[in-house]
């Protein structure tokens, strides 16, 4: 739940059931004392002690003071010096300095760093300053073909000299001015191998040979030449894969029935039928007489009137004057030339019995609303007016302000019809009071406050 008052002051005890697990979480005493540092241990009052600065208790660290400072020059590692000189673990305290001359290189420097392992972990290396670039320089030289600047350490090649170094055998110069070798030789300098032959016209064209009717080939020249057309091919027996010629096309083909021809020593096809060559099914020809005979007028008797007239020559017509005499209006209609027009309002129209579709009247309204009547609702209606009312004292009740004796339960009869109910607190100046509140019935509640409260505001409602 979030506690959103701006300022709250606690009058009694505030108590934490459950360890904090979050940075904003509030802490209990036990925990405090557990996690907080609240003193300097006497072991370590030379260094360190409690001082208020405004107010506030702050811890100041004393300037500490190195109080053994030993320089060994046997040991070789710190290993060797802990083996021989620290076989309790507290013969060095922290802070303590060890220095091992004897050590391969630069003389090593350790300190104590608090550590109660009985070993080597205990000291920390302290670490000299880092060797100077004067120092790496001096440490190289440099050799034929390369040329060495101590004072900037740059390496640099003496090309002059690489030069020198090298010689150009059969086939090859060699310039040692500006180190360029050159090949001095020719294809015929170079010894054919036995996989990798030197070309030759006549190896290329030994290479090749041809077969099948119709293609030549002269190894001599090189020369390859197709000489065959469809005279040098075979026509096959039988019925399929024959040559084409016209004759063979023409026969082929052939026609039945009427009004198609053809020619077969030509090729040529040609239509010579009409509608008189195609015989009348059920899907019959159109004539003139046909369509007209196939429309009839329907005769009429009594107060009807036939408008619809067939000509002679077939032709049907409608007479509108014969038709617009036939209609008359109504009650709430106007009829003129055909057109019909509503001239009617509500006064007009009658409302039919039953219960749906009726007119609306206030009290009808008014009599379709109700109240639920179930339990608990705080609706009232008035169906002579039309009003609905809920009434703010049915579900809140606020009472006269209350003295609070600090710590005594005092009973409010709210009379809501509910036990479970919220109650909310005021001082006199309009500020929020938590109390204690015990639920009662349904119409009653206990309050308590760990204080004496005057003038009271108290709200208690749904």
């Amino acid at each position: 739940m979030d506690f959103l008052a701006p300022n709250n002051i606690f009058e009694g005890t505030v108590q934490l059931n459950q360890q904090p697990t979050a940075d904003n979480h509030a802490v209990t005493r036990s925990y405090l004392e557990a996690n907080a540092v609240v003193g300097i241990a006497t072991d370590s009052a030379n260094y360190a002690e409690l001082v208020t600065v405004n107010g506030e208790k702050q811890l100041k660290l004393k300037p500490l003071t190195i109080t053994d400072v030993a320089v060994d020059t046997t040991a070789t590692s710190i290993a060797n010096w802990v083996s021989s000189n620290y076989t309790n673990g507290d013969e060095k305290q922290e802070g303590d300095i060890i220095i091992l001359t004897g050590v391969s290189g630069r003389a090593q420097t350790f300190i104590h760093n608090g550590g109660a392992a009985g070993t080597d972990a205990d000291f920390t290396e302290i670490e000299g300053q880092s060797v100077s670039d004067a120092e790496v320089r001096a440490a190289l030289s440099a050799s034929s073909g390369i040329d060495y600047n101590a004072s900037t350490g740059e390496f640099t090649a003496d090309q002059a000299e690489i030069r020198g170094f090298f010689s150009a055998g059969a086939g090859l110069s060699y310039d040692d001015a500006n180190g360029a070798f050159e090949l001095n030789v020719d294809s015929d300098g170079i010894s054919e191998g036995t996989s990798n032959l030197y070309f030759t016209e006549a190896r290329s064209r030994g290479a090749i040979s041809v077969s099948g009717n119709g293609i030549t080939y002269n190894s001599a020249t090189g020369a390859i030449a197709l000489a065959v057309d469809t005279d040098d091919v075979v026509e096959q027996d039988g019925a399929t894969n024959q040559f084409f010629t016209q004759a063979r096309a023409r026969g082929a083909v052939s026609v039945t029935g009427a009004g198609l021809s053809y020619t077969s020593s030509t090729g040529v096809f040609e239509l010579t039928a009409d509608t008189g060559d195609i015989a009348e099914g059920s899907n019959l020809y159109f004539t003139d007489a046909r369509a007209k005979s196939a429309i009839t007028i329907k005769s009429v008797t009594g107060p009807d009137v036939q408008l619809l007239v067939k000509e002679a020559n077939g032709d049907l017509s409608v007479q509108l004057s014969d038709v617009f005499a036939e209609f008359v209006a109504g009650q709430g209609l106007s009829y003129s030339n055909g057109e019909y027009a509503l001239d009617a309002n509500t006064d007009d129209i009658v409302e039919a019995d039953g219960a749906s579709n009726k007119f609306f009247t206030d009290a009808r309204a008014r009599g379709a609303i109700s109240a639920d009547p179930a339990a608990g609702n705080l609706a009232q209606y008035d169906d002579a007016t039309g009003e609905i009312l809920v009434d703010i004292g049915d579900f809140r009740k606020e009472f006269a302000p209350q003295n609070l004796t600090a710590n005594t339960w005092a009973t409010l009869n709210h009379g809501l019809g509910k036990k479970i109910i919220h109650v909310s607190a005021y001082d006199s100046s309009g500020n929020l009071v938590q109390l204690d509140v015990q639920l009662v019935d349904n119409n009653n509640v206990k309050v308590r406050s760990v204080i004496n409260v005057t003038g009271a505001e108290i709200v208690v409602s749904l």
